[in-house]
């Protein structure tokens, strides 16, 4: 299969796994993202939908950062904190969401691209990144409240990059290590059943 194909699949895969993992996340934890409007250092209201990309970026250990405010004469009074709403909403479980995510597709995808070994479905998996960031990027910029959103920085090189690149690389290695296991076992299977020439 040649390198743009597996770009193009890479990519693809990586903005299913970006949208799966936001989808869960409001299934499962919508409504308790809807209590981040006038609770703890956010007080005022924010749209549902934002308050859910706040939430499923901090499952990446992302972290919100609450607006700045500066006096005159350009000092920091207030704000500027990072805060992990999946601690403050007491919804940990939240912080599975992503890993399972990414490393179930990217173990789906070097399992359909018939991955040769571990090493071929770890460099198949991280291809996720190609989508993954992306989205990454605009979520960060569309989820921005008033100065209020996830970290920036953190959101780019944790969300858009460690975690695609090194939750896809397992499930790439786990799929080739068990596309290899198979092989082993049909080639061992098909050996014993060889005909004996006299």
């Amino acid at each position: 299969m040649s390198r743009v194909s597996t770009v193009i699949r890479g990519a693809v895969a990586g903005a299913a796994a970006f949208i799966l993992g936001l989808l869960v996340t409001f299934i499962t934890a919508g409504v308790a993202a809807t209590r981040l409007a006038g609770e703890g250092p956010f007080g005022e209201t924010i749209p549902e939908w934002k308050a859910t990309i706040w939430v499923f970026y901090d499952a990446h250990f992302v972290g919100t950062r609450t607006a700045e405010l500066f006096g005159p004469d350009g000092s920091l009074w207030s704000g500027g904190e990072l805060v992990l709403t999946v601690n403050l909403l007491e919804i940990e479980f939240l912080f599975l969401v992503p890993v399972v995510v990414l490393v179930l597709v990217s173990a789906r995808l070097a399992s359909l691209m018939e991955c040769s070994d571990a090493r071929h479905g770890m460099s198949i998996g991280m291809t996720l990144v190609l989508g993954y960031l992306p989205l990454v990027l605009f979520g960060l910029l569309a989820s921005m409240h008033f100065g209020t959103g996830p970290s920036p920085l953190r959101a780019l090189v944790i969300a858009g990059i460690i975690y695609p690149v090194f939750f896809g690389a397992v499930g790439g290695f786990l799929a080739g290590q068990f596309g290899r296991a198979s092989q082993s076992k049909n080639s061992s299977s098909n050996g014993d059943h060889e005909p004996v020439i006299r």
